[in-house]
């Protein structure tokens, strides 16, 4: 008798088991990066943009609130680009291991003024502590970085009806011909990019069709009403003499 009574037991206890629903884990909460921005000055910088990049470039973005602080919830652990953009730009990089806290501190590095003339191009940066990611940026502007960064000019800019051609980059008291130079951020840089002006006129093949098709067109124009005022002129002329004839 007992032994029925516990195998029914066991039953009773097995039917439950097999009834509840298997535990199911809690998926993990991706990490969450508190970037605190500190500006030049020392004090926190509200309205910023921070924008944190991955080594595949997906990139992950907020803005800093009154204190400085922008939450950026990213979908691993590794190690991030920092880019904060304000009047300036500041470069850092930050290790994600779960919720993470990171202060990028303008005031505790040096900069660099990246400028270029007689008109403002289009720049790639590197901070080669990340070398994933180039950031794009047009000249006039000042960027703080930690660590080396690259800064890499455009050889030629076409600007109708001018070209600009690189001539030199000035930096640190010496100057190149070459396109990039390389900064160590262990002081302030003045980077100066030198441009020489030259007329262009870049044609590409169905502007030139188009162009020769136009003054085809202009000349069939001018010569057929160059033509009807010929008639008109020997109508005119021939009406005329008509009319003397007659008087005659």
């Amino acid at each position: 008798m007992r032994s029925g009574l516990a195998a029914v037991v066991v039953l009773a206890i097995l039917a439950v088991a097999l009834a509840a629903p298997a535990a199911v884990a809690a998926p993990a909460a991706d990490p969450v990066v508190t970037i605190n921005v500190v500006g030049p000055d020392g004090a926190a910088v509200e309205g910023a943009k921070v924008t944190l990049y991955d080594t595949a470039g997906n990139k992950y973005e907020n803005t800093t609130d009154a204190s400085g602080a922008a939450e950026i919830a990213v979908p691993a652990n590794g190690t991030y680009l920092v880019v904060v953009k304000s009047e300036y730009y500041i470069l850092d990089t930050v290790d994600v291991a779960g919720d993470t806290s990171k202060t990028v501190n303008a005031s505790a590095m040096h900069h660099a003024n990246i400028t270029s003339v007689p008109l403002s191009v289009d720049v790639k940066v590197l901070l080669q502590a990340f070398n994933y990611t180039e950031l794009a940026m047009t000249t006039n502007v000042t960027v703080y970085a930690p660590s080396d960064i690259n800064v890499t000019y455009p050889g030629e800019v076409a600007k109708f009806p001018y070209k600009y051609t690189l001539d030199k980059i000035k930096y640190d008291g010496a100057e190149t011909n070459e396109t990039a130079v390389s900064l160590d951020m262990t002081k302030d840089y003045a980077v100066t990019a030198y441009y020489a002006k030259t007329f262009y006129m870049k044609l590409e093949y169905w502007m030139l069709v188009l162009l020769v098709a136009i003054v085809i067109a202009a000349l069939a124009i001018a010569w057929s009403a160059g033509a009807k005022t010929a008639k008109a002129m020997i109508s005119d002329w021939r009406s005329r003499n008509r009319r003397f004839v007659k008087r005659k």
